[in-house]
């Protein structure tokens, strides 16, 4: 006999009520962007900000906000500064992901303790206060596995990680459909020696249809190009950079917001003299056309007409729909960087990046503080431990010309429009380098003479302790001037394999020396040298040279006590600093001389180039030429010690009857 189940009123309504809301997973949802989704539920919530209530996003977030959405971009990039809204962009796209798109998700901090607030502060206070996430939650505020600071599990059985990322173990044994980086200018640049962070975390991503990287930071310090500035290097790689461009309110000329300052007759301006508060009342913005000063209230009512662009033609009013050059409509792109400081909030007026600029630009640490944070720009460090006076002050008495019998000899060739700058440089072990004889040949670079001069100042030889002699192996000329074709005709004329062509190429991470396997149509062999590469590392050896006590180190300077270096020479040797440069739309990072000579510096390049050939296609083995001389207790050279080099590869008079031969 069959029993019929009865249920009281209250078990009804709660079975009703578990009914609708598994059907409810079923039912096809309207398709929102990543912006309206947040319009129309996203909640500030009290714990994580200044003035809790319904979200609306400002016009200069909605593009970003949209991208961050957009099934058909991989990757977008944020380099910012403070103040305007990056990390309730990421909790609202966290939300839109999880409820809208059923998206998992993997979200790293640069530490355990960052991930701990950021989770507590933030995600737990969205799930609470947006009601559509809320409602696929019914863990919230229970101890429930799916419910830990780590990880959040949803009834849609869609997911979010909550990871440091300090540990590579964080990296591992998870698969996303999304992976969102919160601060990634602190991040360690190698996790635990395993890669990259960026590296590790997308690799999480591999598999998904969907897959999205999302990157955000108030940049950091570039240190080099071995430690940069990850959020630096990461928005710079992007296909395409974005700034935004707002109209002027009187002239309509749209633009980008610049900070301005003394050397500019626009950007952000403030008046010079008062108090700290007058400076700051008296903020207002000097268009880059009309020359007409508008406010921050101003600004906010033309905002809502602005646009993005890249230097590269793309143009975006909301993130969704891109249009090129013409104003065709054209597919958004798999990779996007923006860029937007403080001067774009909404929520910051103009009058507080004055206050920021009075407060700290005095100091180094508060200059650092206001790029980063207020300029959403990397900082890189001015090169001001390099004094001409202490590098001068390191010269040296040499036993001879050339301080070794037995090293190998570069000379590196300038080529000026009146002159030619010539430096000789003997090598040994570890690239220590002994400057030999620096010069500089004037003349009329049209005429055949001051070739034949080159010629000779090129052969000559030198003498060494034990009275012999020893000749120069390669020379590295500078062919990128006006007098290309005469340096294409000396080199071949002479020898292309002994007197090299040679051109700068200043692409970032390019090798120091490339030499190519057949000659250019003129007969010459042009070496492409990779300026930037050999600067940073030149650079950090000057460092090391100022710094070290020892009296020869690996990668070391040395220079002759004589007139030809002189303090002048030193100068011209750091005149060229590192800075940031926006080329062509996009910041780099790139080695600038202010328009102050910087021969000495460049000469150094190519002598680092030319040493670096040898090694590499030549066979030179540099551990076979030791240091022998004796230093005293005085720290004075006093005698050379009569040891022999190892001979295991070619001798030096094999190598240089070599290369004569090939001339």
């Amino acid at each position: 006999m069959t029993q019929s189940l009865v249920l009281s009123p209250m078990q009804r309504a709660r079975l009703s009520s578990e009914l609708r809301r598994s059907l409810s997973f079923l039912r096809m949802k309207e398709p929102l962007t990543a912006v309206e989704w947040a319009d129309r539920y996203f909640y500030l919530s009290a714990e994580s900000s200044y003035i809790k209530g319904k979200w609306t996003t400002r016009p200069y977030q909605i593009a970003i906000l949209n991208a961050m959405g957009h099934s058909d971009i991989e990757e977008v990039n944020w380099e910012k500064s403070a103040r305007v809204g990056y990390t309730k962009l990421i909790v609202a796209v966290i939300g839109y992901f999880i409820e809208h798109k059923a998206r998992n998700i993997a979200l790293w901090q640069p530490d355990d303790g960052a991930r701990d607030s950021f989770s507590k502060k933030h995600v737990d206070s969205m799930i609470r206060d947006v009601k559509p996430v809320r409602a696929i939650f019914p863990w919230f505020n229970a101890k429930h596995k799916n419910n830990t600071i780590a990880s959040k599990v949803f009834e849609t059985q869609n997911q979010i990680y909550l990871l440091g990322g300090k540990a590579a173990k964080n990296y591992r044994e998870i698969s996303v459909d999304v992976g969102i980086y919160d601060e990634l200018s602190k991040f360690d640049n190698d996790v635990e020696k395993e890669g990259s962070p960026l590296s590790l975390g997308d690799k999480r991503l591999e598999g998904s249809v969907f897959r999205k990287s999302i990157r955000g930071s108030t940049p950091g310090e570039h240190v080099s190009d071995e430690v940069p500035c990850l959020i630096h290097e990461a928005a710079s790689k992007a296909a395409h950079y974005m700034r935004r461009y707002i109209p002027c309110p009187h002239c309509n000329v749209f633009q980008t917001l610049s900070f301005g300052g003394k050397s500019k007759d626009f950007g952000l301006i403030f008046d010079d003299e008062g108090t700290v508060e007058h400076k700051a009342s008296s903020t207002r913005y000097r268009c880059s056309s009309c020359k007409q000063d508008f406010h921050y209230k101003d600004y906010i009512k033309a905002d809502e007409n602005g646009f993005w662009a890249s230097e590269e033609g793309l143009k975006t009013y909301d993130g969704i729909i891109y249009f090129d050059d013409n104003g065709e409509v054209v597919p958004a792109p798999r990779s996007i960087s923006f860029h937007c400081w403080s001067a774009y909030s909404h929520d910051s007026p103009w009058s507080q990046i004055v206050r920021d600029w009075v407060r700290y630009h005095g100091t180094r640490e508060g200059l650092k503080s206001f790029v980063n944070t207020t300029l959403g720009e990397v900082w890189v460090e001015d090169q001001g431990g390099l004094e001409p006076n202490d590098l001068y002050r390191r010269r040296e008495h040499y036993a001879a010309q050339v301080p070794f019998d037995e090293c190998i000899i570069t000379q590196s060739v300038d080529t000026q429009d009146d002159r030619f700058e010539i430096e000789t440089v003997a090598w040994i072990e570890g690239e220590e380098r002994y400057s030999v004889k620096f010069e500089k040949l004037y003349g009329d670079l049209t005429q055949p003479f001051i070739w034949k001069q080159l010629y000779k100042r090129l052969t000559e030889q030198f003498r060494t302790p034990n009275n012999s002699i020893i000749e120069p192996t390669i020379s590295f000329i500078d062919s990128g001037g006006h007098y290309t074709d005469q340096v294409y005709a000396f080199c071949k004329r002479n020898g292309p394999r002994r007197f090299v062509a040679i051109k700068g190429a200043s692409t970032k991470g390019r090798a120091i020396v490339t030499f190519p396997k057949k000659r250019n149509e003129h007969g010459v062999y042009l070496a492409l040298i990779g300026t930037d590469t050999a600067k940073d590392t030149l650079y950090s050896r000057l460092i090391q040279t100022l710094e070290t006590d020892s009296a020869h180190a690996a990668g070391m300077f040395h220079w002759p006590i004589n007139d030809e270096y002189s303090l002048q020479f030193f100068e011209q040797l750091t005149n060229e600093k590192r800075k940031l440069k926006y080329v062509k739309g996009r910041p780099e990072i790139v080695w600038d001389a202010g328009g102050r000579r910087n021969e000495p510096w460049d000469l150094a390049v190519y002598n680092l180039a030319a040493i670096r050939y040898l090694q590499q296609r030549k066979g030179i083995d540099l551990s076979q030429y030791k240091n022998t001389q004796r230093v005293d207790s005085d720290d004075e050279q006093d005698e050379i010690e009569e040891t022999t080099p190892k001979q295991s590869g070619r001798s030096l008079k094999e190598i240089a009857a070599s290369m004569k031969n090939r001339g």
